[in-house]
């Protein structure tokens, strides 16, 4: 009886702790399902403090910056959101996914999370990864990869496009 008693016990504990995980998994990736349909944003990647890469996004239009140059690139209709989806399929793509807790990141209110990104066709396995949701809009403001010594500034006031 005792054994039926600590197993129905351990299973109720569980249950919560998995649903919660998945509610976790869920808001990243509706974050990143955000990320792909607002009208601009601007993101500056550093790689072990250097910088190494600044990209605009204007519509359907990304422009990169390597060193003092401007790419334009046209993703065509949708085709923020298609790339978006190939990273980040779906909720249930991400793994062990984790609410850490709110913090201030760029002067504004919100909630880190730990998850682990699916891993693309012929590309190597990503590292777990940290985002920073903004409370106020539900967008990624932040990421970071320590094992890969990267951190992602994402900021979406005042974005034009560098070059027509």
């Amino acid at each position: 009886m005792r054994a039926a008693t600590a197993v129905l016990v351990l299973g109720c504990l569980l249950v919560p702790l998995s649903l919660a995980r998945a509610d976790d998994c869920q808001s990243v990736a509706d974050a990143y399902d955000r990320l792909s349909k607002v009208p601009a944003y601007r993101q500056v990647a550093a790689l072990g403090g250097a910088p190494l890469m600044e990209a605009v996004i204007v519509g359907d239009v990304m422009y990169v910056k390597h060193g003092a140059k401007w790419t334009k690139m046209p993703l065509g209709p949708g085709g923020r959101v298609e790339m978006q989806k190939q990273v980040i399929p779906s909720a249930a793509s991400l793994k062990d996914c984790r609410r850490v807790g709110p913090e201030t990141v760029q002067g504004k209110n919100a909630v880190a999370y730990d998850y682990t990104p699916p891993p693309m066709p012929g590309a190597v396995e990503f590292d777990p990864q940290r985002v920073w949701i903004a409370v106020d809009s539900g967008l990624p403001i932040r990421m970071t990869s320590k094992q890969q010594k990267t951190e992602v500034v994402i900021s979406f006031d005042n974005v034009v496009a560098p070059i027509p």
